[in-house]
């Protein structure tokens, strides 16, 4: 195996040199000119006094040149530790001092962090204007058996960040464990939309591609839909990595205008469960079957993955991929046997040594060889993994499990909801009850969904007889949603549109 993801694409440039390893809007590189411009890149970070295992915070947006510069990073054994361009700059300041950084690189509405931090400004035209000095590191870095490739931050925007180290075997065995399951080969074209700031698309998305001779097409913005559809047929795009709410904007605008997505045939989907609904209409749409995952940024980040579209599982998560080494425990740590949900815990190559200056968290988290995900999933006869949800999110009423997931996925399969989210509800004298967070969809008329939800919708949910519609309140319009198009649940207060209390018979 290669020692970094770098020295990988120098060797994809020796079988693929004159091939188109990325494109962006009518702009493209070849595999050769695209290692001329990661020397040029580590040579201007070695310029502006950026060194071997100093750390440099990239709060940028999804462009060809935040990848160049990662790559360049790369090169020169610095350390990216990607954010979104939408933290604020409080969050960024935050991450900064927690991962010991040395520099900031960011867009010009970032310059209030001038006085404060050192500040590198990207123009438009990917020219980075250096500051004229750089942060020396305080914290000496721990040394594995890899060079450490890239810092990932897990804290969302609340609460003191864990950054998360990965080094480059524990991205590429993830990568290559990947490409050997799934049915995808170099002559294979990559559409790359989602943010490069998340270790999904970061990875798999951005990563993957290069490390095994594939073209790359970055999309900076899939608003509107047309950007993706123009992309995806302008370049031929044959792989794209989407989560939940990019199937769902594709559904609908396929039910507005006959198009198809030729030639598309694997539509790969991470980063939050698939509600039934978004699957089965974008399927019935497009005749295309969305191939599902599981994965966590302290496993680089995929744990399985449905291998083919022609022998995918819906609902499951598929096989757990050869470099890792899965068990579904319970709280004891004894290990279940098929069909019992506990907690999956990890080991193998692709899992990350741990978090950075951090014991407290990896005490917890890292036990031995093993990491414990905090995700609740089981196994079936085959291998397959089924994820149920979060142990933190488990809500147990009158002394039953009752997993947010499950009654997610009956919310979204009433005609009208776009969005909702489970929690649980600690009470004075009955312990926890279920709160639910609904918003209708587009067109979705509240008092439809409203009467729906009132009904009871039993039927799908016999499993659970215990859970019944009790109180609605109405509140305002809309739930709190990540950068990634996840809906922020634990640890916050959403402005809702109304809300659908549960309480035990």
């Amino acid at each position: 195996m290669s020692r970094t993801t770098t020295e990988r694409i120098r060797e994809m440039s020796q079988d693929y040199g004159k091939k188109i390893a990325v494109s962006q809007g009518d702009w493209f590189i070849s595999y050769n000119d695209l290692v001329k411009e990661i020397d040029k890149e580590a040579g201007k970070l070695k310029k502006a006094g950026i060194k071997e295992g100093m750390l440099v915070v990239i709060v940028l947006p999804t462009h060809w040149h935040t990848l160049r510069l990662f790559l360049g990073c790369f090169q020169i054994g610095a350390i990216p530790l990607p954010l979104s361009p939408k933290y604020p700059p409080k969050m960024i300041e935050k991450t900064f001092h927690a991962s010991d950084a040395s520099l900031v690189v960011a867009q010009s509405q970032f310059q209030e962090l001038l006085e404060r931090l050192p500040l590198a400004i990207m123009g438009e035209n990917g020219e980075i204007r250096f500051p004229s000095t750089v942060r020396n590191f305080e914290t000496p870095l721990p040394v594995f058996d890899s060079p450490i490739a890239a810092f990932f931050s897990t804290s969302g925007t609340t609460g003191t960040p864990k950054i998360v180290m990965l080094t480059h075997k524990n991205i590429l065995s993830d990568i290559d464990s990947c490409f050997d399951l799934v049915d995808i080969y170099p002559e294979d074209r990559m559409l790359g939309l989602l943010p490069m700031f998340h270790v999904f698309g970061f990875s798999i998305a951005y990563m993957l591609p290069l490390a095994k001779g594939m073209t790359l097409t970055i999309v900076p913005a899939i608003y509107p839909a047309t950007n993706l559809i123009e992309s995806l047929k302008k370049y031929q795009s044959t792989v794209f990595l989407g989560v939940p709410a990019i199937f769902s904007i594709l559904a609908g605008a396929r039910a507005k205008a006959s198009f198809d997505l030729n030639p598309l045939r694997l539509p790969i989907c991470g980063g939050d469960a698939l509600p039934s609904r978004v699957r089965k209409a974008f399927e019935r749409g497009f005749g295309l079957n969305i191939m599902e995952g599981y994965g966590i940024t302290e496993a680089s980040p995929v744990v399985s993955i449905n291998p083919s579209p022609l022998t995918r599982i819906p609902g499951s998560a598929g096989p757990v991929i050869s470099e890792i080494n899965l068990q579904v425990v319970d709280d004891n740590g004894k290990t279940l046997t098929v069909g019992e949900v506990g907690e999956i815990i990890l080991s193998g190559s692709p899992v990350s040594p741990g978090y950075f200056n951090n014991p407290e968290e990896n005490e917890h988290a890292f036990r031995g060889k093993w990491f414990y995900t905090g995700d609740l999933g089981k196994l079936d006869e085959k291998g397959n993994l089924y994820i149920e949800g979060r142990k933190k999110e488990l809500i147990i009423v009158s002394g039953f499990n009752v997993f947010p997931q499950e009654i997610e996925e009956v919310i979204m399969g009433i005609p009208g909801v776009a969005r909702t989210a489970v929690v649980g509800v600690q009470r004075a004298s009955r312990g926890e009850m279920v709160k639910a967070y609904v918003v209708p969809g587009e067109g979705g008329w509240f008092w439809s969904v409203y009467f729906s939800l009132a009904s009871g919708r039993r039927e799908p949910m016999k499993s659970r007889p215990l859970i019944n519609p009790w109180k609605y309140s109405m509140i305002s319009p809309r739930l709190p949603i990540t950068t990634f198009f996840s809906i922020f649940s634990v640890g916050h207060k959403p402005s809702l549109y109304f809300l659908m209390l549960f309480e035990s018979d």
